[in-house]
């Protein structure tokens, strides 16, 4: 679609900040000639780019910085955000922009009937709706991230103590959400809602532990969960796998964003939205647990996340015109005494009374329900306990935390046992070489150090352009990344066929970087190392098909099947739907979307290792 932006005079005075189909962008002159439409939401977890200078663009969740002059990420390396040349006629200007119209749930002029909304704990919401109840994310009893967090303030909501419960939708795969031991107490009978990836990973895993009517959704695809119950899952907007919720209960909309960021796409297909549910600040070991920063430069990291998740919500408020903010999956405190020195990080940490404070001048209703608490969306009244003002206190955290130390309910589960070998080290690590997310790792170095009360394992690992070697040494040895992490744990994660997210994410392991560059893919590969394992090699061979940019999309589809169609709208090419689009080729497709060459030519990577596996 070939939209008109105005006349010349919208070139002066760049880089400015402009909104097209209501999507945010940048507009900038790269070249004497040449001007660009550059996308302003942030590949990490779709905030926008809001900080918008001559020197310099910044994301306010997590400091992501870009050049100005092509829209490289300054500080994390290999991402970019999206441009679109401009196109100028006759004194207009004129962008190339195609936005898929694909409405699969029909909503009327009907009543409006909102649910119950109870929060059981972090992530975890019962959703209470004309006899239907849906349990999403449940970790409700124990702890989790290896041991590491703890429900707090706790609900003192027990599972025999739920109504029965209709439906279960979880999320992603880390513990917090997907909580094992808590799943184990109920009936597995009850089905279970899960986003499709990875060849049904989390469905299998499901039904490893005896559930038996497991769903794996994919992407965008309307499910019935009753007559009148719709949902949809979305893909996260962030580089790693998570998933979005939408669910149509009637006539009332509501989207479980959880911690997975934002998609921009989801209005495409949903419209307005009743009420957003929504992490409401950071939780990650990022910057507590690395020893390149000082203590005041970690505080004031976490103070700035703090305010970048505020205006992230109000952007995402504002853009799906949501009623009501339901802000969840944030509510857990470090366990372990040994992580005591993380807390004074995060003491000026961001609370439901900030959310409401900083939302006084906008329309949203703020329901700012503690885990044990409910709003009745009927009466609009809501459920409190008697001890929510002191929820927040120094004291009363530091007294419950220390009160729930070595109790029965709160044991570790984890054994201190290591005996990981190097030889496993070097298998584990070199089985990641030629799969298409450490060819993405580029040239990068890290030193791991293993440790426990008896014994330490020192390996360098080399990532070389898709290649990786593993090495032992006697002592830490100069690195772009160094991770000194317990041994028995990493020993977990390696025998267990886990991700990483658990044990950096639980602030059990120290890291420190040099330069202080994110190398964004290092961190993907982590999340889903089976990726990698699992991969097939890649490389064109006798029989194999090599994808070049003047392929055509409608050779791909036909060879690729529903893989290829993930691959191209993961960058916003909505191929499948769009008749005009399956005559083109990927070099004109991704320059009416904007795509830059990096973009591109990782389309054309990971499109070219799907056909190629499929086709042998």
């Amino acid at each position: 679609m070939k939209y008109h932006l105005g006349d010349t005079k919208i070139l002066e005075n760049l880089p400015k900040s402009i909104t097209v189909l209501g999507d945010p962008y940048i507009l900038q002159q790269v070249s004497e000639k040449k001007y660009v439409l550059f996308s302003a939401i942030c590949p990490h977890m779709h905030n926008v780019v809001s900080h918008i200078t001559k020197k310099v663009w910044r994301c306010p969740s997590h400091d992501w910085t870009y050049d100005p002059k092509n829209g490289n990420c300054i500080n994390v390396s290999g991402e970019s955000l999206s441009e679109k040349n401009l196109i100028i006629e006759n004194g207009e200007v004129y962008v190339n922009i195609y936005k898929k119209k694909n409405k699969p749930i029909q909503k009327s002029n009907g009543k409006k009937i909102p649910p119950k909304i109870t929060l059981v704990g972090s992530a975890a919401l019962l959703i209470e709706w004309e006899g239907f109840n849906i349990l999403t994310d449940p970790w409700i009893k124990g702890l989790c991230m290896l041991d590491s967090w703890v429900n707090y303030p706790p609900s003192k909501i027990k599972v025999d103590e739920l109504p029965k419960i209709d439906a279960i939708w979880i999320s992603h795969e880390h513990s917090d959400h997907f909580h094992i031991p808590t799943l184990m107490a109920f009936d597995k009978n009850i089905p279970i809602y899960v986003p499709d990836y990875d060849e049904k990973r989390l469905e299998r895993k499901l039904r490893q532990i005896g559930f038996k009517k497991v769903i794996s959704m994919i992407p965008e695809k309307n499910y019935k969960l009753s007559s009148k119950i719709n949902a949809i899952s979305f893909s996260r907007g962030h580089v790693f796998t998570d998933s979005i919720l939408y669910l149509q209960l009637g006539n009332f909309s509501l989207l479980n964003v959880n911690d997975a960021g934002f998609n921009w796409l989801i209005r495409n297909f949903v419209g307005n939205v009743d009420m957003v549910c929504i992490q409401f600040r950071p939780i990650s070991a990022y910057p507590a647990t690395w020893t390149h920063l000082d203590d005041k430069t970690k505080i004031q990291i976490n103070k700035k996340r703090g305010y970048g998740y505020l205006r992230m919500m109000k952007q995402i408020v504002e853009f799906t015109n949501a009623k009501y903010l339901v802000p969840i999956a944030s509510y857990n405190e470090l366990y372990n005494k040994q992580h005591l020195e993380y807390i004074k990080y995060s003491e000026s940490k961001i609370n439901p009374s900030d959310i409401t404070k900083y939302l006084s001048n906008n329309p949203v209703k703020v329901i700012d329900i503690y885990p044990g608490e409910s709003w009745i969306g009927k009466t609009k009244k809501f459920v409190r306990r008697q001890d929510r003002k002191i929820l927040h206190t120094k004291s009363h955290r530091k007294k419950y935390l220390a009160s729930i130390q070595g109790s029965s309910e709160f044991k570790p589960t984890l054994s201190s046992n290591f005996d990981l070998t190097h030889k496993e080290l070097k298998r584990y690590f070199e089985s990641f070489s030629n799969a298409e997310l450490t060819k993405r790792v580029g040239n990068y170095t890290v030193m791991l150090t293993l440790k426990s009360s008896k014994r330490e394992l020192h390996g360098f690992i080399k990532f070389n352009n898709g290649i990786v070697t593993y090495k032992s040494v006697s002592n830490p040895i100069n690195s772009n990344l160094t991770m000194a992490c317990p041994g028995n744990l990493v020993q977990e994660i390696i025998r267990n066929g886990w991700y990483w997210d658990e044990i950096a994410g639980g602030c059990w392991c120290k890291f420190s970087r040099n330069p202080d560059v994110y190398n964004t893919a290092f961190w993907q590969l982590l999340h889903v190392p089976w990726r990698a394992i699992n991969k097939h090699n890649g490389k064109i061979t006798s029989g194999q098909v090599g994808i070049k940019t003047d392929s055509s999309i409608a050779d791909i589809l036909e060879k690729g099947g529903d893989q290829t169609i993930k691959i191209f709208e993961k960058q916003g090419l909505f191929c499948v739907g769009c008749e005009s689009s399956i005559g083109e080729t990927i070099e004109e497709a991704c320059e009416i979307h904007g795509l830059t060459s990096k973009q591109k030519n990782r389309l054309i990577s990971e499109l070219s290792e799907v056909v190629n596996h499929i086709k042998n």
